[in-house]
C-alpha cells in the first residue's frame, strides 16, 4: 500500500461525507409497479435496462443532461453508459437493478457527522502475515453480499495469526479499487458483541478488511459474473494456483456502509469470521462532535 495510515484515515472521512457518499443515501426504494419515491419528484416505474419516469417540466427531474417532460428510460447502473438523474435542491439519483437510490448531500446525517472514530493505532502498527489459498467452484452463502445486496463471490480462504489465535476465514472478491482487484474479508470480533457506548466496542454487524488479489495479472472471469462456470456442476476444490503469502493490516478495518445508513444491504459474517479475539484496530463507529454514534 502506497497509501500513508494518515491518509486514509483523511480519504475515509472524505468518502463518508462526500455527495454520493453513505451519509447522503436517504433512500434506496425497490420500484416493482408505478409509484413515487419519496423525496424526489416524478412516477418511477419497471421499464427494460432500468426504469422509466414521468414527470412534467416543472418537476425538476434531469436525465442525461435534460428536464424531463414526459416519459423517459433512466438507464441502470450496468448499462454502457449509465444515466445521470438530478432533481432539485441538489439531489442525485441512481438506478441499480429496478432499485432508485437517492442521495442527498445535505441530509441530516451528513450534518451530523464529525469523524469516523477509531480505535488508538498501536505505535509499530498491527500487521500479521498470513496464507490464501484461492478455491474456485464454492456457492457463495446467500448472507455473503455488497451494499447493494448482490451477492460476492467467494476467492478462497486465508489463514493468520492474531495474538496467538490461529484462525482460518472466507475471503470474497471485492470490486477493483483505482485499478486494483481486492479481496474482501467481513468479519466480527470480540470488540462486536460490545454496547456501543463502549470504549472498546465496534459496529455490531462487523467490519470489512481489504487486500491486493495475489491473483495477478488478470481473472477477469471472476469479476464478470455473466462469465461464471456453472457451479452446479464443479466441485468444491482449490484454486489452480497459490497459496499466496498475504499481508493483512488490520490498522485497515473499515465500517461497512451499512454502518452509516440504513438503505444498505449489510453482509453477515460466516462463523468461520466470527473471530475470537478483539481486533482493538481500525474504524469503530461513525460519530457526530460530542462523539455519539449516528447509526
Amino acid at each position: 500500500m502506497t497509501e500513508t495510515l494518515g491518509e486514509h484515515v483523511a480519504a475515509r472521512d472524505a468518502w463518508a461525507r462526500s455527495a454520493r457518499g453513505p451519509l447522503a443515501l436517504v433512500n434506496a426504494q425497490a420500484v416493482d409497479r408505478p409509484q413515487p419515491v419519496w423525496p424526489v419528484a416524478g412516477t418511477w416505474a419497471p421499464a427494460v435496462g432500468g426504469l422509466a419516469v414521468t414527470a412534467a417540466i416543472g418537476d425538476g427531474v434531469v436525465v442525461d443532461g435534460d428536464p424531463v417532460d414526459g416519459t423517459v428510460l433512466v438507464a441502470g447502473d450496468t448499462a454502457v453508459v449509465p444515466s445521470t438523474v438530478v432533481f432539485r435542491d441538489g439531489l442525485a439519483g441512481m438506478v441499480h437493478g429496478t432499485t432508485l437510490r437517492v442521495w442527498d448531500p445535505a441530509s441530516d446525517a451528513v450534518a451530523r457527522f464529525a469523524r469516523i472514530d477509531r480505535f488508538a493505532a498501536r505505535p509499530g502498527g498491527w500487521v500479521t502475515r498470513g496464507r490464501y489459498e484461492p478455491w474456485s467452484g464454492r456457492e457463495a452463502p446467500g448472507h455473503l453480499t455488497d451494499a447493494a445486496g448482490d451477492p460476492l463471490p467467494v476467492a478462497g480462504a486465508i489463514e493468520t495469526t492474531i495474538d496467538g489465535t490461529t484462525v482460518r476465514m472466507t475471503a470474497v472478491r471485492s470490486a477493483p479499487f483505482h485499478g486494483r482487484r481486492r479481496l474482501q474479508l467481513i468479519v466480527q470480533d470480540t470488540t462486536s458483541t460490545l454496547p456501543e457506548d463502549d470504549a472498546g466496542s465496534s459496529y455490531s454487524m462487523g467490519r470489512f478488511l481489504y487486500l491486493d488479489d495475489p491473483e495477478q495479472p488478470d481473472r477477469s472471469a471472476q469479476y464478470d459474473r455473466s462469465a461464471q462456470p456453472d457451479r452446479s456442476e464443479q466441485p468444491d476444490r482449490p484454486g489452480g494456483s497459490g497459496p499466496f503469502d498475504v499481508t493483512l493490516d488490520w490498522e485497515r478495518l473499515v465500517l461497512p456502509p451499512c454502518a452509516f445508513s440504513y438503505q444498505y444491504a449489510c453482509p453477515v459474517p460466516p462463523e468461520e469470521n466470527r473471530l475470537p479475539v478483539a481486533l482493538t484496530a481500525g474504524e469503530r463507529h461513525p460519530v457526530d462532535a460530542s462523539g455519539a454514534v449516528l447509526h
